[in-house]
């Protein structure tokens, strides 16, 4: 596996894909400079090059079409917690800057951010130049310190998709093999997560992320 640093931008926007590819491919012409459309592609090249994650950066839409973004920031930390990964939203939603952060990027940057700027963030992340995680928004650095980062485990993540499909704690508890009570832990960690108390309000948050109800 080749060591060569690398900045994969990973957007379904074609036309901002493309601007973005051309910023960063003048900006740092010594470095490779990919592009895939959807996480499972960005997955398979990343498997590839899983010698360079350190050295390298990931600029992220997070509202791909094939995964919802719980289940993307899943597989990154899970996966490839290596990789330095910025995070570039047309959203700032407090709650996906949450997730997100609590996943581990490095950075939430809004797309209405002046483009040098997220080119000399890019910059200073593959020189190690940045310390701690940052939301950059159109106005500035927001200030992250009382933002509570949303952090699910993969079973809970697991009971959120079957309670978004309108499973009952019983019928939860069947699919997955184990008690209610287990399902109703998992049920309190997710709300305490999410600053929700309810499952309907654990739905509508769901859904801000890509989390979608349908029917059991």
């Amino acid at each position: 596996m080749t060591t060569k640093p690398f900045v994969l931008i990973v957007e379904d926007h074609p036309l901002f894909k493309q601007a973005l590819s051309g910023l960063l491919r003048l900006g740092f012409p010594d470095i490779d400079v990919d592009s895939t459309a959807d996480a499972q592609e960005a997955f398979a090249f990343l498997e590839t090059r899983k010698n360079a994650l350190e050295q390298s950066v990931m600029l992220l839409d997070p509202g791909l079409p094939d995964i919802s973004l719980p289940e993307l920031m899943a597989q990154l930390s899970t996966r490839f917690s290596a990789l330095p990964t910025i995070v570039i939203s047309g959203s700032d939603d407090p709650l996906v800057v949450s997730l997100c952060l609590g996943a581990g990027v490095k950075a939430f940057v809004s797309k209405l951010v002046a483009p040098d700027r997220i080119v000399d963030l890019v910059g200073r992340t593959l020189r190690g130049e940045t310390d701690g995680q940052m939301w950059l928004t159109v106005n500035g650095p927001v200030n992250i310190d009382s933002l509570q980062k949303v952090k699910l485990t993969p079973r809970q993540l697991d009971v959120l998709y079957l309670v978004c499909k309108g499973l009952t704690n019983k019928q939860i508890a069947e699919q997955l093999e184990v008690n209610e009570i287990t399902v109703k832990v998992h049920l309190s960690g997710i709300f305490k997560e999410f600053s929700v108390s309810s499952r309907t309000q654990a739905i509508l948050a769901a859904q801000r992320m890509g989390l979608k109800p349908t029917s059991a």
